[in-house]
């Protein structure tokens, strides 16, 4: 064991990107031993945490939870922020700054949630304390590697801060590592309490995503289910009362919590238009495929864009699940829902029988679609659930890995990014995000690059 608790990004070849950056402390001055940390104590460092997953330890890190839409055909870039630019043309370079802010903000996660797993596992802890803290951490360190894998595929797993250089894992490796923390956050038990805090239900519907992407559909389904049966959630029929104050719902089973003091979550500058509630700088207007793909009568349109017409400046669609008409920053990000179970354990079991009339998979995707103001389908396909998918869990972080994990209506062989990317020109290398080059130069071990970029 570690004498102290250090914060140091340095353990993976990380760094700090510009000088308007907090600077870390390697050997700060107020860090810790393992043996002093009580009861009292643990739970703050779960706070950390939870601000690592807010803030990323670097700036615009917010932005990371709307890149797979931009990387998708649910945003494209109108402005002057050309990161943004190489994100949605999926022409990323290596010295990307956003993208480099995107790989070591999961770390910071990975690294907080060590440190904590440290001290609860060495025994100092009482049950009471300990299990509902090794619950959330263990969650929060799965979503951390969840968010790497999807968007980088292979990178490092480390447990503490021995290492100066580390290599990458497989992507089978993460994979592995992520579902072996989910079931070590379910064995240690901590149910369903508020949204703001992760939950075995959390965990298990992690875990349902996952063996979705992984295609074992049985455990998608069998997780799925479980949380649907669990009874703590239900989908509501007023849609857009998911995304406006309070911003409680009982479709939440884990939501990124923002407080008006910390005020860090900004999508709605970026995501909006100015004339919208809160303001906005029409950065990132919405896809007109995306408009195209709600259908007469659904209630999810209007309660997700807005379309602003011309005079006005800057005219089209907008995204408008993250209206913050206070400016304060307090709104929060939906990280898992209810209505996701229906489609996945509706997706996992048509999968599973490959049959359009199969009752059940009719059934979790018409239990969506009905509360949406849709009638119900009489058969289905997996083109169904995707799309259901894309206008339920619009800008909230799935629809690039929909798209890899999918193969294409027009070509079976090939998936639906590998077939949108290579109509811009593209390859099929571009559905990954590079490695940043910073990490690169302090940790050679990352390389080689992702295909494509070395």
């Amino acid at each position: 064991m570690r004498n102290k608790i250090i914060f140091a990004l340095m353990a993976i070849g990380l760094t700090v990107f510009t000088s308007c950056e907090k600077q870390l402390d390697v050997n700060p001055i107020a860090s810790l031993s393992p043996e002093v940390v009580g009861p009292a104590e643990a739970p703050k460092l779960l706070n950390g945490i939870y601000d690592a997953l807010q803030s990323g330890n670097t700036s615009y890190y917010y932005l990371s939870y709307a890149t797979e839409d931009l990387s998708a055909d649910n945003l494209v870039y109108r402005a002057t922020f050309f990161q943004h630019g190489e994100v949605d043309n999926n022409a990323i370079l290596t010295n990307n700054v956003l993208v480099a802010r995107y790989f070591i903000g999961p770390f910071a996660i990975i690294q907080r949630a060590n440190d904590l797993l440290e001290i609860l596992n060495s025994g100092s802890i009482p049950d009471a304390t300990k299990k509902p803290l090794l619950t959330q951490t263990y969650f929060l360190r799965a979503y951390a590697y969840y968010r790497l894998v999807t968007l980088f595929g292979p990178v490092p797993i480390v447990f503490n801060r021995d290492v100066v250089k580390v290599k990458r894992n497989s992507v089978d490796e993460v994979y592995n590592q992520i579902i072996a923390d989910l079931k070590a956050s379910i064995d240690a038990g901590t149910d369903f309490s508020d949204a703001k805090f992760a939950s075995m239900q959390a965990s298990k519907a992690l875990l349902a995503r996952v063996y979705l992407i992984r295609k074992n559909y049985a455990l998608a389904k069998q997780y799925a289910d479980e949380v649907i049966n669990s009874g703590k959630f239900q989908i509501t029929s007023d849609y857009a009362s998911i995304f406006t104050t309070p911003y409680v719902s009982t479709e939440h089973i884990f939501k990124l919590n923002f407080t008006a003091t910390e005020a860090q979550q900004s999508l709605d500058y970026f995501l909006q238009h100015p004339t919208m509630p809160g303001g906005g700088r029409a950065e990132l207007p919405v896809d007109q495929s995306l408009v195209n793909a709600y259908e007469a009568g659904d209630t999810r349109k209007a309660a997700s864009i807005q379309q602003i017409v011309a005079p006005t400046a800057n005219p089209g669609w907008y995204c408008k699940k993250y209206q913050d008409p206070s400016g304060n920053g307090a709104l929060p990000f939906s990280i898992l829902r209810i209505s996701e179970m229906y489609l996945i354990s509706g997706e996992a079991q048509f999968m599973s029988s490959n049959n359009g009339t199969d009752a059940v998979a009719l059934s979790r995707i018409n239990d969506v679609r009905t509360k949406r103001g849709l009638a119900a389908l009489t058969t289905v396909t997996q083109q169904s659930f995707t799309q259901e998918r894309r206008v339920e869990l619009a800008f909230e972080g799935t629809r690039w890995t929909d798209m890899r994990r999918t193969a294409s209506p027009t070509n079976s062989a090939k998936s639906m990014a590998t077939v949108f990317l290579e109509a811009k020109g593209r390859t099929a290398n571009d559905e990954l995000y590079p490695i940043p080059q910073d990490a690169i130069t302090t940790n050679d071990l990352l390389l080689p690059n992702n295909p494509g970029y070395n």
